[in-house]
């Protein structure tokens, strides 16, 4: 990101538009009906292109169709905001045809997980705050069992500096850091190396998380990650639940073992088991490029330091 100055989008308002779009893989469209319900319940308008269901292989249309889907609801001054339905897989090959200072000229509330990881690494290179955030048809449809409904609204409409919920997690080493949060799917992380999208990790707090992933699997990533020296200056780490990252059921060590093993001697506070990305609990909201504390320890903490979003 350099040493541009981070830009935040205006606050959402009661009435404003939200923009949905598939960048990824194709949508069920029932899912998406039950997800722009939700999203219509918190006093949002929604607004899709006609040709968001289409399929093309495992993507959701041709990269075409997906790149002019983005950069309408991006241009568009009626849609005060976007996010996406679903992650799976092709956010990636959008990269090349988004520049930074359209990002940063049209910046706007930008939301999504998994895939969307590219995306966001987008944002962030260009000094733009987005948000890793549950999506139309795969949380929000499950309502309150799937995403933290009030933490986004206190966030994304509210603009409040929000302390977030750390009573599920565990404290793999104990520490207090502050610094820019970043990250997002891990597997989506690693396959930025070596382009320039690759995340600027400096003085970090390195939100990371994925699904199904086996622990050696894990290991792996960290260790490319590592060797890359993208965990140098990281000044700690917040790991998500990491659902279904298991060997088998009976594998007679832990995924907090293994992150122990990889990281633990950097000397930085990890919290692991935040519910955000991938989660078998409500999905919690969390902007990347903004400033935030973690304190691991018998009363562990995790707060942003500032408000996500301009609020006047």
């Amino acid at each position: 990101m350099g040493s541009q100055t981070t830009i935040k989008p205006p606050a959402l308002r009661p009435g404003d538009c939200l923009g949905i779009l598939a960048p990824a893989s194709g949508i069920q469209a029932e899912k998406l009906s039950a997800g722009i319900r939700e999203l219509e319940s918190m006093g949002f308008r929604t607004r899709f292109r006609d040709d968001i269901h289409s399929k093309e292989r495992y993507l959701a249309g041709g990269v075409e169709r997906r790149i002019a889907e983005f950069r309408e609801m991006l241009r568009d001054d009626g849609v005060q905001g976007m996010i996406c339905a679903r992650g799976g897989y092709g956010s990636g090959h959008l990269l090349g045809a988004l520049e930074p200072e359209e990002l940063r000229d049209h910046a706007k509330v930008f939301c999504g997980a998994s895939d969307i990881t590219m995306l966001l690494a987008a944002f962030d290179r260009a000094g733009v705050v987005a948000f890793h955030s549950p999506m139309v048809a795969t949380a929000m449809p499950m309502g309150p069992a799937g995403y933290d409904r009030d933490l986004m609204m206190r966030m994304l409409v509210d603009g409040e500096a929000v302390t977030f919920d750390t009573s599920g997690c565990e404290v793999i080493r104990t520490g207090r850091a502050q610094g820019r949060l970043i990250g997002g799917c891990l597997s989506l992380i690693v396959s930025t190396l070596g382009t320039r999208w690759a995340l600027d990790t400096r003085d970090s707090i390195l939100v990371l998380e994925d699904l199904g992933e086996k622990p050696y699997q894990i290991d792996r990533m960290l260790t490319q990650l590592r060797q890359a020296g993208k965990l140098d200056r990281v000044r700690g780490f917040v790991f998500g639940e990491m659902v279904g990252c298991v060997q088998h059921p009976e594998q007679e060590f832990s995924m907090q073992s293994v992150i122990q093993s990889l990281v633990g001697d950097l000397g930085v506070p990890i919290m692991f088991g935040f519910p955000t990305g991938h989660s078998s609990k409500p999905n919690a909201i969390v902007p990347f490029g903004v400033q935030a504390e973690i304190s691991c320890g018998s009363d562990s903490t995790f707060r942003l330091l500032e408000p996500a979003v301009r609020t006047a």
